[in-house]
């Protein structure tokens, strides 16, 4: 039924040539690898698993639209989407399909995917961030200012304000209404609008369906007061509604943001360029990407590991409580191994590179935290079979 829904989405011809466009890129298997690995070791096997980032989500029920999207693709094996880090792990076969295809399906129903990436991450979180707290503080200014406006008539006796006074505190609470609706139900209504061209109902349709409506007798009753609505406005239930909920939407922002903040420091502990012997007995500076096994590295006091390997030279003390859970320095001397990612503190050391890239050891931990991101308890996934609409 969900799929059903999803397929009858009216799609703009225009939106999707372009997308289509954008993403084409993407298409080549040195681009995908960027945020994908394969399935198994096997260069044969032709299934990828990708981790992307996912825009406009808004609840747990957009989790259950982005996942059907994405099953509905022919070539997507399994859509494993979390709402709270906005993260979706998707296996796919590169023979059947490629990126750009689901891409674009996300696109069309109003979920833009993005590589998932520590800047993309880091940059729409803080993005989300920064809009959340700008809603929420003029969501704030306007409510205080409207509940002041209503107060005189909550407590005057009747032939206490004239008439025209009480017309001019209506119509300054509209004015300041305007910005509420106009700016921060601005996501309300846009999730509101995209799940009623899709066909489904979620946690924004009644709060967007309830705000328009109070907003649209309120404001026939200032503007008509002898008119049949009524002469009774709600802009100040309106207003401290709207905040209530961007209280909530903020706090959440914040959430996030510290959470994605643990695997972004993760992530972030690999150096961005390493000392490496060249064939003419010289030290350049390249980045850890262009290792491979049997390269000599120089790492010095202060530097991460860039990749797992043997000391051949020096005696130093690493840093390896992100990775071991070692509170305490640990003596590495010639002959010991050292892991990527952590941090050289006593004195610079040589090594030789034994393992890079997806088999280090700090790749595997990286891959099991956003593995334990996306995936959900038994229990949840049995919830969420009763909760697809």
């Amino acid at each position: 039924m969900m799929q059903a829904s999803i397929a009858s989405l009216p799609i703009n011809s225009e939106v999707l040539i372009e997308t289509s466009q954008a993403w084409e890129a993407l298409d080549d298997q040195q681009e995908w690898t960027e945020f994908s690995d394969r399935v198994a070791i096997d260069p044969k096997d032709d299934r990828w698993t990708s981790q992307v980032m996912v825009g406009g989500m808004r609840c747990t029920a957009c989790g259950f639209s982005v996942e059907a999207v994405l099953r509905a693709v022919p070539g997507v094996l399994e859509a494993q989407v979390n709402p709270a880090s906005r993260r979706a792990r998707i296996v796919w076969v590169s023979t059947v399909t490629k990126p750009s295809v689901w891409f674009e399906a996300c696109a069309a129903a109003g979920y833009p995917l993005l590589p998932a990436s520590p800047t993309s991450v880091h940059g729409e979180n803080a993005r989300e961030l920064r809009t959340a707290l700008w809603r929420w503080l003029v969501s704030g200014l306007c409510m205080m200012q409207v509940m002041m406006y209503a107060y005189p008539a909550y407590i005057a006796r009747p032939g206490e304000m004239s008439s025209d006074a009480l017309e001019l505190l209506r119509w300054a609470s509209w004015v300041l209404t305007l910005p509420v609706m106009l700016f921060c139900c601005g996501p309300f209504f846009r999730s509101a609008w995209r799940d009623v061209r899709a066909g489904r109902i979620s946690m924004e349709l009644p709060v967007a369906f309830g705000v328009a409506i109070t907003f649209a007798v309120s404001t026939a009753a200032t503007f008509d007061p002898n008119g049949s609505w009524g002469q009774e406005v709600y802009f100040d239930s309106l207003t401290m509604f709207v905040f209530f909920l961007l209280t909530g939407r903020w706090l959440e922002a914040k959430l996030k943001t510290r959470t994605a903040g643990a695997l972004d420091a993760l992530l972030h502990r690999l150096p961005d360029s390493v000392e490496r012997l060249s064939g003419d007995e010289r030290w350049q500076r390249v980045s850890p990407r262009r290792l491979v096994v049997g390269d000599i590295v120089r790492v010095w006091p202060g530097e991460a590991f860039p990749a797992d390997g043997l000391l051949v030279d020096g005696d130093t003390s690493a840093d390896e409580a992100l990775l071991s859970g070692e509170s305490r320095p640990v003596p590495r001397g010639r002959g010991d191994r050292v892991l990527a990612g952590s941090h050289n503190i006593s004195a610079p050391v040589k090594m030789r590179v034994e393992r890079v890239g997806a088999e280090t050891r700090f790749a595997n931990i990286v891959r099991l935290m956003e593995r334990a991101a996306l995936e959900k308890p038994r229990l949840a996934r049995l919830a969420d079979r009763f909760a697809y609409p």
